[in-house]
């Protein structure tokens, strides 16, 4: 379950004109979309815990996974044209709809792993966020210069993971190698969203870019945690 969100690549918004708010709006904006999509990511690992959830999850797995695909889709659909369009209602919709099914998807990891192993990647992703992102913005170019390099070495891991997981091989090592790797789109996120526009849609974009991110380091630290116990 843990795999269907290493592969998804961030979403990329332009510097498309609409209006302009204050750099201490779009920091709050931009802060508070981070800090609910990750309520929301972590209200869903204790609502899988409730009683009677995993036989009814075992009943209803296929009706519940392809409305988590339809509405990851959607809301990306309706970010990619509201930040286009500039539209802030649409956008805070697609946020909404894009979180709340990767939230439903992300939480089944519950039923894999531990509470223990989750808050622990939890609280380790929260570090790794906080580190990374104040670098993203002391260091821009550094993130500027080696995005390239972390874009194909994604690229690479991926394609290597194929192969090693139909050859049954350990994977821990590639799991340490791709959250490396999201550190350094971390960083590179966070600077990026210090350069768009100002707007309410950019800060909804670009705050998707860096939830994309952290649930990609997250999900590889609950791998690695949880294999080793």
């Amino acid at each position: 379950m843990n795999e269907i969100n290493g592969d998804i690549a961030s979403v990329r918004v332009g510097q498309s004109a609409g209006r302009l708010i204050g750099p201490r709006a779009y920091n709050l904006i931009f802060s508070g979309l981070i800090f609910a999509g990750l309520s929301v990511m972590s209200l869903g690992f204790y609502l899988v815990k409730m009683p009677g959830f995993e036989t009814w999850i075992t009943v209803y797995v296929h009706p519940y996974m392809i409305c988590s695909f339809v509405g990851i889709i959607a809301g990306i659909i309706l970010m990619n044209v509201a930040v286009k369009r500039q539209a802030v209602v649409r956008s805070l919709i697609g946020f909404a709809l894009f979180v709340g099914a990767f939230g439903a998807t992300l939480s089944l990891l519950a039923l894999v792993y531990d509470m223990e192993v989750i808050n622990s990647a939890l609280f380790a992703t929260a570090v790794i966020t906080v580190v990374f992102g104040a670098l993203g913005v002391a260091f821009p170019r550094v993130f500027q210069r080696i995005v390239g390099v972390l874009s194909v070495s994604l690229l690479a891991l991926l394609v290597v993971q194929m192969v090693t997981m139909f050859m049954g091989m350990d994977q821990t090592w590639l799991d340490i190698a791709v959250v490396v790797v999201f550190c350094g789109f971390i960083g590179y996120d966070m600077h990026a969203a210090t350069s768009v526009a100002p707007t309410v849609p950019n800060a909804v974009f670009m705050a998707c870019n860096l939830f994309l991110d952290i649930v990609n380091v997250f999900t590889r630290l609950v791998r690695i945690l949880g294999d080793d116990r």
